[in-house]
């Protein structure tokens, strides 16, 4: 009976450190330690109830956006009198923007893509007072994904630039040169 008492003890010990374990895991199991350890858990947790979501953990990264444009500078017969410019709104597309009055760009650049017809209205005359001489501009919205964890993990051996997808969305021409009629657009 004395040989009873210590393994009931040990077992209940364990069954309530799996409860334990379960409670914790389960809110979210789509994170990475909850798909790796789901195939333990899950079949206890959903005969006893305890298979909910709530989704409490800290959100995925936010993927990189950003307006890349192309200014160009043609001639009538639609030659290049000069080499065409590649930018990047905001400029910094790959790094933190320094400075908190900056921030106003990302904000901008949101704004700009939620309605494709802003980047002409918007963007468009912009540059074309910024690069005096350009004939028309090519602006496009681009995402950058942050890869899943579970690639990352997976595939080891790969940057994460390679494992990143780059995926445009909106594009939008605009022609320097017939920028009179903007506030009938608007």
């Amino acid at each position: 009976m004395k040989k009873a008492k210590p393994l009931f003890k040990a077992l209940l010990s364990l069954w309530i450190v799996y409860n334990i374990l379960t409670m914790l895991v389960m809110p979210n199991v789509a994170a990475y330690f909850g798909r790796v350890t789901s195939r333990f858990l899950t079949p206890y947790a959903n005969t006893v109830g305890l298979n909910a979501s709530w989704n409490f953990f800290s959100p995925d990264p936010a993927h990189t956006m950003y307006i890349r444009y192309t200014i160009r500078y043609l001639d009538a017969e639609g030659n290049e009198t000069k080499e065409s410019v590649e930018g990047y709104f905001p400029k910094e597309k790959n790094k933190g923007i320094p400075e908190m009055s900056r921030k106003r760009e990302l904000y901008a650049m949101r704004f700009m893509v939620i309605d494709p017809k802003r980047l002409r209205l918007f963007l468009g005359p912009w540059l074309c007072k910024q690069y005096p001489g350009s004939t028309s501009i090519e602006m496009e919205h681009v995402i950058e994904t942050v890869p899943p964890l579970d690639q990352v993990v997976t595939l080891k051996d790969e940057s994460l630039k390679d494992l990143s997808q780059e995926l445009q969305y909106i594009r939008e021409f605009y022609s320097c040169a017939g920028a009179e009629n903007d506030e009938v657009a608007l």
